[in-house]
């Protein structure tokens, strides 16, 4: 009998029922893929981590380098398990070109180096994560340019000394636990030590990278003060273990948080729209359900008669969910497997997506068993007696209809039925908003994360072009003579040298430390402050979002600088946002030493009608061998593969909103026409025509679309943006605005929802002819 009785309600509600399936299945198949990238993200990470055999604090040094004072501070410090000294030969980018292109590296934001295999640990990893190991004429390439480049295993790498060129095939693609992320703009190609060698008689700027493993990973911390206390080889940055992990899981950590916040938004709505399925679905057996009553069938059998239907339909829609994860989970592991490759799947990365979906099966089987408690106040004689749970009474109260003036009628009735049935409404106002609130956030994080503005959030002032020098024997003179030639320069509307030099700070805890400080004028090229302004006088400092809270200080406050056996007292002067470098840099307007500086930038803005593409090329070849930086494609090359990802998401995110969007309201209206039946009958037996009564709900619908857009539009600009400042502070940019497109989020998306609603009411509305609702009075 309850397979009969299931079957027959299937028949009676074929697309409602459908719909719910679809929607339960789509909430599945969202919590198990952002369980499976989760669990695969951590998987592939510890993996490569273990098979890289990982540092714990790397040093990077350019410059002279003194092997012996490291073996002593080495066999004097018992917590340092390994050590090795790798040097990277540093290669121009106009020197390389990269597979059968015409066209060298010139314009790439990346620092290019070239590394023999290392002997120790931080292993150089093909696709299998097995060692690389090569012969003569052979080259592994980072796997960054297998995606930028579109390169294959076989292309040739060309690289150009003068006259001289060497041609590389490349046999493998490079898995770098240190600069695998496209975030890093470091990245190592690996050849033969033969080929090393060779290649070092035409390149002599090297750099270094001072690589430590710790007897215990916990003491990280203690040894990083061990090494800035000594006077060990320091002019660059430093990285270590937690950072590795923090950068390598970016992108794909991402995408996976705006995966699980949307299926956790869906699951609620899932469950809403549960609700109005079952309250239409009482509603229009309501007069069974008295007659079942009515002859002794016990309460018990007919909850089970409701929920053998919704046991069902959960149970096979979350397990087709599972199944269609399983089928679409690579699209988005895809990148997961590229750069970090695949862990042996362990127990636990199986049962953690099939637990997150059986919670959303359980979550739809509890809240049936809640609802049902509404067939605790039936009762058989009231049942019989009216035929609808409490049918709908003519909204008299208010502003009567004979108060309206220039209103026209239906709109009238429509906005009316609105406001004296809010409560009713709301439920329908409030999915609405949610449905707005998860396609415009991670709309507006995609315009964001894509806008030229963003590059101010990595501690970097937005302007046209940045030239970088790194440190070498000439580096100051080259400097002061670009700085000659770009003050003659017609084309240049203003410019912004800066220094980074290593100074020691005095922590909150009174151990000295290092900081890595910029010099220069920051109000030339404005950073994205927090509070405060850029620094103005000598005695001012702007500290990085991290930093300030490493050191503990606030605008106003003051701290000790120490250079050249010199302290100087700074004052906080502001505080700014900054991603990059492990979000800890520091601003300041000191005077810098040629002996401990790091590198040289120079911020660039040229004149409006000149082209800066043509100007770069310019550049590239007058200050050989400095970086030339066109900006707009700046973050194109970092952040494309996560802007790629997200991309992704939020189109799956829109569609499955907009599904919604037609489901909840087909069945809000269902429920809403059932329980409106003698109400539709009255005002048809008044002179209403069929026509006025669909103008009637299409008015209370778009009415509702309208509020629901624009509250869920406010709540992505304030809770929306809240949440993505929260995610921003943990990597140094906690006050993240969002860049929003008016036209996307003020225009055509709102259009679309409204035309969603409306021709899904219009849709909806046809079912009044067609099932004699009309008629029901006279009947």
């Amino acid at each position: 009998m309850l397979l009969k009785i299931a079957i027959k309600d299937f028949q009676r509600n074929k697309i409602v029922t459908i719909g719910l399936f679809l929607f339960i299945m789509l909430s599945a198949l969202l919590v198990a893929s952002a369980s499976h990238i989760i669990m695969e993200l951590s998987g592939s990470l510890n993996h490569l981590l273990l098979k890289s055999n990982a540092p714990h604090f790397v040093q990077m040094h350019q410059g002279p380098i003194n092997h012996t004072v490291i073996q002593r501070f080495v066999s004097a410090n018992p917590i340092v398990k390994k050590q090795q000294t790798v040097e990277m030969l540093r290669i121009d980018g106009s020197n390389i070109t990269l597979g059968n292109q015409s066209k060298t590296e010139l314009n790439s934001v990346m620092d290019i180096g070239f590394v023999r295999q290392n002997p120790s640990f931080d292993f150089l990893l093909n696709l299998e994560n097995e060692v690389i190991q090569l012969s003569e004429g052979e080259i592994a390439v980072p796997i960054y340019y297998r995606q930028q480049n579109h390169l294959s295993i076989g292309d040739p790498v060309t690289i150009t000394a003068g006259t001289r060129q060497s041609t590389f095939t490349i046999v493998d693609f490079v898995r770098d636990v240190q600069m695998n992320p496209a975030l890093v703009s470091s990245k190592r190609f690996v050849v033969s030590d033969r080929d090393y060698t060779v290649l070092k008689r035409f390149f002599k700027d090297s750099e270094y990278l001072i690589e430590f493993q710790l007897t215990d990973r916990s003491k990280l911390s203690e040894f990083r003060s061990a090494y800035e206390a000594s006077a060990l080889p320091a002019k660059g940055p430093t990285v270590d273990y937690a950072l590795f992990k923090t950068l390598n899981a970016l992108t794909d950590g991402v995408i996976a948080l705006v995966i699980i916040l949307a299926s956790i938004l869906l699951m609620i709505i899932a469950l809403l729209c549960l609700r109005f399925t079952m309250i239409a679905a009482l509603e229009e057996d309501y007069r069974e359900l008295g007659v079942m009553k009515a002859i002794g069938i016990p309460q018990s059998e007919i909850r089970a008669i409701y929920m053998a239907k919704y046991i069902v339909m959960a149970a096979s829609s979350s397990l087709l969910g599972y199944l269609a994860s399983l089928a679409v989970i690579r699209i988005f592991t895809a990148n997961i497997s590229l750069y970090l490759g695949t862990a042996s799947p362990s127990l636990l990365q199986y049962l953690v997506p099939v637990l997150a979906v059986a919670i959303v099966f359980g979550a739809v089987v509890l809240f049936c068993k809640l609802m049902l408690r509404r067939l605790n106040g039936i009762t058989a004689v009231e049942a019989l007696r009216s035929g609808t749970a409490g049918a709908a009474k003519l909204n008299t109260a208010m502003i009567p209809l004979s108060r309206r003036k220039w209103m026209n009628v239906n709109i009238f009735l429509g906005i009316k039925d609105v406001v004296g049935r809010f409560k009713m409404y709301g439920l329908l106002l409030f999915i609405l908003m949610i449905c707005t609130f998860i396609i415009i956030v991670p709309v507006n994080l995609l315009h964001t994360l894509q806008s030229p503005k963003f590059i101010t959030y990595m501690g970097i002032g937005q302007s046209h072009i940045r030239i970088d020098l790194q440190q070498s024997g000439s580096t100051e003179r080259k400097f002061e003579s670009m700085l000659r030639t770009l003050e003659k320069d017609q084309d240049i509307a203003k410019f912004s040298p800066l220094v980074t030099s290593r100074f020691k700070v005095l922590g909150s805890d009174g151990v000295w430390e290092s900081l890595n400080v910029e010099s220069g004028d920051f109000s030339i090229f404005p950073l994205s402050y927090i509070e405060g302004t850029a620094p103005e006088k000598s005695n001012e400092i702007a500290l990085s979002d991290l930093n300030a809270r490493d050191l503990d200080k606030g605008l106003g406050e003051e701290l000790l600088l120490a250079a050249g056996g010199t302290q100087l007292k700074m004052t906080v002067s502001g505080i700014y946002q900054d991603i990059t470098n492990g979000g800890r840099t520091a601003k300041a307007r000191l005077p810098y030493d040629p002996k401990t500086a790091m590198w040289y930038v120079v911020a660039i803005d040229v004149k409006p009608d000149v082209e800066v593409s043509a100007k770069v090329d310019q550049y590239a070849k007058l200050f050989y061998p400095a970086k030339i930086t066109h900006l707009d494609s700046y973050l194109s090359q970092t952040l494309g593969s996560m802007i790629a990802q997200l991309r992704l998401a939020t189109l799956l995110i829109i569609a499955i909103s907009l599904a919604i969007s037609v489901l909840i309201t087909s069945l809000f209206l269902k429920m809403l026409l059932a329980k409106d039946a003698s109400q539709i009958s009255i005002l048809r037996s008044i002179g209403f025509s069929l026509g006025d009564i669909r103008r009637q709900y299409m008015v209370r619908m778009l009415l509702i679309a309208g509020l629901g857009i624009t509250l869920g539009t406010i709540a992505a600009g304030t809770l929306g943006q809240g949440v993505v400042r929260v995610i921003g502070s943990m990597m140094g940019a906690s006050k993240i605005q969002f860049v929003i497109q008016p036209m996307t989020v003020y225009g055509w998306l709102p259009l679309v929802f409204v035309l969603v609603v409306g021709v899904t009411t219009f849709v909806s509305t046809m079912s009044i002819k067609k099932s004699g609702i009309a008629v029901q009075m006279s009947e």
